[in-house]
């Protein structure tokens, strides 16, 4: 008899988890009286916690998709001096109050503080009694939530749950939906998010967009030397531009250079014309040298002196006359006087030579 209360009792538990997977299916508000049942069957009978866990995460869920808004977030009490508020702080500090948002937050909380103000404007512009006015609020509350916030849903998305919270709550259908709307009210209520909510959706999902702060740093890297930073002047730094080698051009007299140049080509030239041992425009003296040119036995040659010239007081070989005479025998009076100055006592030491 025990045996067969044992079988009967584990053919049960066994119905009871097929009854509570079936029920795991379930996708709309009219499968949660199902879910609900089987998760309270399987209590009764003490199912393994990995089979009853995940069936209460999605009665917990669906409850609160198909829970009623009216009420949720604003409480009637609330809600009541909510309307009778006479100035916009202090509608804002009930809503902000209400819906848990500080403004101390950032600026997220004063964009949200914005819509949450605005939504509740147009139920005062379209005199919602409190029931309706309170569930309006709170679906754009879950609607800003779930797409904005947690989830981040695409647009079409985040339309797709915003009609089915309306629609929701368009109908008196218990305990799966509540006529909170009239539909002159729900009409509104939806022309009235496409030109808000919707119109800016990306703006509003960009406010709650993961930011990345980046950091620019600039180097130069120029070819060029960096100019070197503007040293202070001192009256002790100045200079006489005469005494710099760079600036001496600016100051040379241009006429002045030139007759200094002709004088040092002069000067110049003469030397080379009187040099002993070399060769001039009066020829080039004999190899045997000043000695040589005295004891030479060559009348020619003496007569004609250095460079083929007549010797001093000799007349010339022709008799051209004037100026050119003049200077030729100013020419040979000075290479006398040269002459004399270097050989002056050599008749004396040639005497003293031995014969």
């Amino acid at each position: 008899m025990a045996n067969g209360i044992d079988v009967d009792a584990a053919e049960y538990r066994e119905g009871v988890r097929r009854q509570l997977k079936e029920a795991m299916v379930a996708r709309d508000c009219e499968d949660v009286e199902l879910l609900r049942t089987a998760v309270e069957a399987a209590r009764e009978v003490d199912l393994e916690p990995e089979d009853v866990d995940p069936a209460r995460a999605l009665l917990a869920k669906m409850e609160s998709q198909t829970m009623p808004l009216a009420f949720a977030h604003i409480p009637r009490v609330d809600m009541e001096m909510l309307q009778a508020s006479t100035s916009r702080e202090q509608a804002v500090d009930i809503l902000m109050r209400c819906m848990r948002v500080s403004l101390d937050a950032g600026f997220q909380s004063e964009i949200l503080a914005e819509f949450h103000y605005h939504n509740f404007m147009f139920c005062q512009r379209n005199r919602l009694r409190a029931e309706t006015a309170s569930t309006f609020l709170s679906i754009m509350q879950v609607l800003h939530s779930n797409t904005i916030v947690k989830d981040r849903l695409p647009e079409e998305r985040a339309r797709e749950l915003f009609e089915a919270l309306v629609h929701r709550h368009s109908r008196q259908l218990p305990p799966y939906s509540v006529g909170a709307f009239s539909p002159e009210e729900a009409l509104a209520i939806r022309e009235f998010v496409a030109r808000g909510f919707f119109r800016h959706y990306k703006m509003y999902a960009f406010a709650y967009a993961h930011r990345q702060e980046l950091e620019v740093v600039t180097v130069d890297d120029s070819a060029a030397p960096k100019v070197p930073s503007v040293a202070a002047l001192h009256k002790d730094f100045e200079l006489d531009p005469r005494e710099v080698p760079e600036l001496q051009d600016l100051f040379i007299d241009p006429e002045a250079a030139t007759r200094v140049d002709d004088d040092a080509a002069a000067t110049a030239s003469s030397a080379a014309r009187l040099g002993i041992g070399g060769s001039g425009i009066y020829g080039e003296l004999p190899p045997m040298g000043i000695a040589g040119l005295l004891q030479t036995s060559s009348p020619t040659f003496a007569r004609s002196g250095l460079g083929g010239y007549p010797a001093a007081g000799e007349a010339p070989p022709d008799d051209r006359a004037g100026d050119a005479g003049n200077r030729k025998a100013h020419i040979e009076a000075a290479i006398d006087e040269a002459l004399q100055a270097r050989l002056g006592a050599l008749d004396a030491r040639l005497a003293e030579l031995p014969g």
